[in-house]
């Protein structure tokens, strides 16, 4: 009896972890995808791949906005989970570089990702990557922040 309840508190103990440690990668999606999330937003879509020919850690590059340009949305296929965190945290620094003593913001890590957010004097900034994807939002008006928003949680970043 004591065996079956040392056994089943072990079987718990690992299906606890193997959750906790899912739970902290996440999947990245793909160009295609990216795509159709900005057709249904009735985004415009421009492959800017060729404007990184001497970047070739960068396989893919597009840009989603809405037909008035009020905002951009990146997106980029990197080579690796390595290039593409440090593409992130080079573009960390330029998000954290709006940062004033008001900003508000939001950080998250995980084993394979990372998001960051800074809202600061009128304006919204983000980037996050998923294991060797990125998502970059230039500084746009704060008030785009909700279809960005929008959009982001639709396909997941």
């Amino acid at each position: 009896m004591r065996k079956t309840v040392r056994l089943t508190a072990v079987v718990l103990a690992v299906i606890m972890l193997a959750a906790v440690l899912t739970s902290c990668n996440k999947t990245p999606s793909d160009t295609a995808a990216f795509k159709q999330v900005a057709k249904e937003f009735d985004f415009e879509i421009y492959d800017i791949t060729e404007q990184y020919i001497n970047a070739p850690q960068i396989r893919e590059a597009t840009v989603v906005a809405p037909s008035g340009r009020e905002f951009q949305i990146e997106f980029y296929v990197i080579t690796d989970r390595d290039n593409a965190k440090n593409l992130y945290l080079a573009q960390s620094e330029v998000v954290d570089g709006y940062k004033n003593a008001d900003y508000t913001g939001t950080s998250s890590n995980g084993k394979n990702y990372a998001r960051r957010t800074v809202v600061t004097n009128g304006k919204y900034l983000m980037v996050s990557y998923i294991e060797n994807t990125m998502v970059y939002v230039p500084p746009t008006d704060e008030e785009n922040k909700e279809i960005i928003d929008k959009f982001l949680n639709k396909f997941k970043y």
